[in-house]
């Protein structure tokens, strides 16, 4: 990594840590306010949510082994009942889903940014495509084996296999897969992007696809969501816990205009798509 690629990391992990404060100041606030409640009508809710949430994780792990899914994940027979599924999810967790856009009708390597673990059961009810994940979600009890089954490819952070993983996602867009990866490389309060790891963008190179771009924004009263996005000092429990007592959350799915994947070279394919996501993010928050 070279001297200015390594300044700009540290710029982007100051920004992250100034984010994710700022982000934990407003919800103090909210709360001290009274603006989010946890009374009767919220326990009851999060007491509803979670029966829901349980019926339907041990209904993912009836279909996963009954179908024969979790032998077959990329077979294309299943996209179907997954997004079905995550389509419930959403329902279950109180998510209504705004779609701005259209999505490439070709096989495409799907970018996105990056802002909760919420943003894959959303993107998972709209898009057939499968993810890719951090090596630990695999060990997760439940959630990693119906992430397994779902297809998800996982990588593990700094072990260095990238040209590995490219490699097998250009394996699933040859075919006509598509696959969505977050060149981030982790989660943000939604109100700009970090910079774009740029090893991934290789296996749209190798597969001669295109690029699909989408900007995720969650929104609470004519602003960002300040609960939704999961980031800093933030645990998965607690978190969860949270959006059950929401109402509902509100989320945006804008789909870009797709971009072709030229050149040989991954790290200005990673910049140019990087410019695009982040100009239209920015027009996309001035928006009432």
């Amino acid at each position: 990594m070279s001297d200015s690629e390594r300044t700009s990391r540290a710029f982007d992990v100051q920004a992250l840590l100034e984010g994710a404060e700022q982000l934990q100041a407003k919800r103090l606030a909210l709360r001290s306010s009274g603006a989010m409640g946890s009374g009767l009508r919220e326990r009851v809710r999060l007491m509803g949510r979670m029966s829901s949430l349980t019926l339907h994780l041990m209904l993912g792990g009836t279909l996963a082994v009954g179908t024969g899914m979790i032998f077959m994940p990329h077979h294309p027979r299943y996209r179907a009942l997954v997004q079905w599924w995550h389509r419930r999810l959403c329902r279950v967790l109180g998510v209504r889903i705004v779609v701005k856009g259209q999505a490439s009708v070709r096989s495409a390597l799907w970018v996105s940014n990056h802002v909760s673990w919420l943003d894959i059961p959303v993107l998972g009810a709209l898009f057939p495509v499968f993810f890719l994940s951090k090596a630990e979600v695999a060990s997760w009890p439940v959630l990693g084996q119906l992430a397994r089954a779902a297809g998800t490819v996982f990588i593990k952070r700094g072990s260095g296999d990238s040209r590995q993983v490219s490699d097998q996602l250009a394996t699933l867009l040859r075919v006509g897969h598509n696959v969505l990866f977050f060149p981030e490389g982790t989660t943000t309060d939604g109100q700009a992007l970090r910079r774009f790891f740029h090893r991934l963008f290789q296996a749209g190179l190798d597969a001669s696809t295109c690029i699909q771009p989408v900007l995720i924004c969650y929104r609470r009263e004519g602003s960002l969501d300040p609960w939704v996005p999961f980031i800093g000092d933030d645990e998965f429990v607690p978190h969860a816990r949270q959006l059950l007592m929401l109402d509902k959350v509100h989320v945006e799915v804008h789909v870009l205009a797709e971009l072709a994947a030229e050149g040989r070279d991954a790290r200005v394919l990673a910049s140019r798509v990087e410019a695009v996501m982040r100009h239209e993010l920015k027009k996309i928050l001035l928006e009432p």
